[in-house]
């Protein structure tokens, strides 16, 4: 039996929110988690959206986090984040 699997994919808003640059980690964390919250946006999706409020510098960290892992989810993601 064939299983359809679909993806619920949301929209989210795109706002003026200050671009991750390195600095007041746990803040910026916070401010994207209350987006998050704020657009009920799927756990899957949180990885890829916060890559578009990070400076180029900790998107190529982001690139090479994701060339050692795969699978990057927001989980992972922060606690890396935090720890680097």
């Amino acid at each position: 039996m064939e299983s359809n699997i679909r993806l619920k994919i949301h929209h989210v808003t795109n706002i003026d929110m200050r671009k991750f640059d390195g600095k007041d980690t746990v803040t910026w964390i916070l401010q994207m988690e209350q987006y998050f919250d704020l657009h009920n946006v799927e756990h899957i999706q949180k990885a890829c959206i916060e890559t578009l409020y990070v400076e180029l510098n900790q998107f190529l960290w982001y690139q090479w986090l994701f060339s050692c892992k795969p699978l990057v989810t927001w989980s992972f993601f922060r606690e890396e984040m935090i720890a680097h």
